[in-house]
């Protein structure tokens, strides 16, 4: 066995195409991906202002708006259609309307529309801008209704207490600073990783036929089938786990929350490795083709951002993204990674979503049984 795994890593480090699958590939998509979320906390987020009012009140708004945490007023316009060619090429990224006779209204106790306009494209800077907007209208609106009612009954209490709205104190447990690095990081990067797993699998096991890598016209001998895809498997999991390592490493590295009990944490990375290795193994004897067995993969795989509950919740998604979502086992990691780093979460309802993952090694399973009967030895 040991010969065999030496032969292995041998042409592993002979094949430019493997080498560029283990090593290059996932250390540039991981440098990618963090200088492209590298901001993590979405701040002065440039916003435009029409004021048809052009009042005290308007002008104190504005102010606030200004002041508030998150956004900054980038420019004024005259009208919306002076506005809307910035919008549209996020110059700015959303704008805030005040129509005319908005102090007269608010005299007169008539609750006047405020405009705000963003690209909903924008899904997480428009929550942003959402949030500090209201935070300043419910402000603003708590000290108008504060100098009616001091203006009527003289009680600075009485005033106090009728202006200020019960206001339940949210407390987010998962990234309670909005840090979007934090945010999409943690998700984008497993769900890198796990298609690394899978597409390094196929390669390994297709390297010993023909035209496969930049060595071309081979066949390997192979001595026993069985031992031979056990150290493949053996070697792609030691490099991914590996991988893992430092995946982790610089989650800890960037402060990212990491409260979770190790074991739970090891023993998740090394199910979900498998279960990976046995679906590679799986689609590759079934298919038997190496560019139709990675375009399956790449097909199955890929699309896992959308669907592991992460950039959309999973009881809010139709039929088929749940269906997809539980075929593909980084939704378990990924539930299991949040329990554990960001809830503490008792090992024990971890182990129970682990466990949502070993029946994918049935795969790898059938996968040397039908490998062994298409290629005999």
């Amino acid at each position: 066995m040991l010969e065999i795994i030496k032969i292995e890593i041998t042409n592993i480090l002979k094949d430019r195409f493997l080498l560029f699958m283990y090593i290059v590939m996932p250390l540039f998509v991981g440098i990618f991906m963090y200088s492209t979320i590298s901001k993590s906390i979405i701040s002065d987020t440039p916003i435009g202002i029409v004021d048809l009012d052009n009042t005290q009140t308007s002008r104190n708004i504005i102010f606030d708006i200004n002041a508030s945490q998150g956004i900054n007023v980038k420019r004024y316009y005259s009208s919306i259609t002076e506005a809307k060619d910035d919008l549209s090429v996020k110059n700015i990224y959303a704008l805030v309307v005040f129509p005319h006779n908005f102090e007269f209204d608010l005299k007169r106790q008539i609750t006047p529309s405020v405009g705000i306009y963003y690209n909903t494209q924008l899904v997480f800077i428009g929550k942003n801008i959402y949030g500090a907007l209201n935070l300043v209208f419910k402000n603003e609106d708590v000290d108008l209704r504060f100098k009616r009612y001091i203006a009527s009954s003289q009680n600075t209490s009485l005033a106090l207490g009728k202006s200020i709205d019960f206001m339940p104190k949210i407390i987010s447990l998962y990234n309670p600073n909005s840090n979007f690095s934090q945010f999409l990081l943690t998700a984008a990067l497993p769900c890198s990783w796990q298609l690394f797993i899978i597409l390094c699998m196929i390669a390994l096991i297709a390297y010993d036929e023909k035209d496969v890598g930049f060595i071309k016209n081979k066949i390997n001998k192979i001595e026993s089938i069985y031992k031979h895809l056990g150290a493949k498997i053996l070697i792609n999991t030691i490099i991914f786990f590996i991988w893992w390592i430092i995946m982790t490493i610089a989650f800890y590295n960037l402060s990212y929350p990491s409260n979770g009990n190790i074991g739970i944490l090891i023993l998740n990375a090394l199910v979900t490795i498998l279960a990976y290795n046995s679906i590679g193994i799986f689609l590759y004897a079934i298919i038997g083709s190496h560019i139709r067995s990675i375009s399956v993969a790449a097909f199955y795989a890929a699309p896992s951002l959308a669907f592991i509950g992460i950039t959309y919740p999973l009881n809010s998604m139709e039929l088929f993204p749940t269906f997809w979502s539980s075929i593909l086992p980084i939704t378990n990691y990924i539930q299991v990674y949040i329990q554990q780093q960001n809830y503490e979460i008792d090992a024990i309802y971890s182990l129970q979503l682990i466990m949502r993952n070993l029946p994918f090694l049935l795969f790898g399973i059938l996968g040397f049984i039908i490998y062994k009967k298409k290629k005999p030895i």
